[in-house]
């Protein structure tokens, strides 16, 4: 969604490595994330990840915060760079401050960002939905899904490896993007996204 590089080539290399090493620790740290977005979209309908796409995306939950943050060291030490970004606004059930995504890099010459980023947004439970935010305050984007997709996982082997994923996964893909069996490289998160249950996007100042 918001990366710069797209996961083609040698990236994608990369960005496979990053999937296997976060998750592992995910699973040991016992903290439950699901595949999702275009992640979970270039597996199941092409089982790849798309080479179009600019982020590796990962679902993990509020409930978990707790070892979500203890988890970042675990994180570093296996390689990669970690920036945590924090809800901007309060916007009921998401609370001002609180963390809302772990931004994971690849390193490039030990400290500087590498070409390849995972997106880890962090939903939480609300009635009967999961509700999370991005985009920043600038174009502040809030999302909601049925709780159902994000309480029942199963699991798909990916590159050799057992990923976890909603057991509902092809109708939480028609929720999220329609017709998700049709390529759309110009998918726009903070307009097509099925689950975009209200928006703040603020432009910038010109200057003059």
């Amino acid at each position: 969604m918001s990366g710069r590089f797209t996961l083609d080539q040698e990236n994608t290399k990369t960005a496979l490595k990053m999937m296997s090493d976060v998750t592992a620790i995910f699973s040991v740290c016992q903290i439950k994330y699901t595949l999702t977005a275009g992640t979970l979209l270039g597996i199941i309908r092409e089982n790849r990840l798309l080479p179009w796409d600019k982020d590796v995306d990962l679902r993990i939950f509020r409930e978990d915060e707790q070892k979500i943050m203890a988890a970042i060291p675990k994180i570093k030490k296996a390689g990669y760079l970690v920036r945590v970004r924090h809800q901007e606004k309060e916007d009921n059930p998401l609370k001002f401050g609180e963390p809302r995504i772990l931004k994971i890099y690849s390193k490039k010459f030990f400290f500087l960002k590498g070409n390849v980023m995972m997106d880890c947004f962090i939903a939480t439970r609300f009635e009967n939905s999961y509700i999370w935010s991005c985009g920043g305050i600038k174009k502040y984007t809030k999302k909601a899904v049925p709780a159902k997709y994000y309480d029942d996982l199963n699991t798909v082997q990916f590159d050799d490896k057992l990923y976890f994923i909603p057991s509902d996964h092809e109708n939480y893909l028609t929720y999220r993007y329609g017709d998700w069996r049709v390529p759309q490289k110009k998918w726009r998160f903070t307009k097509d996204d099925g689950a975009i249950i209200s928006t703040d996007h603020r432009m910038k100042k010109k200057k003059r």
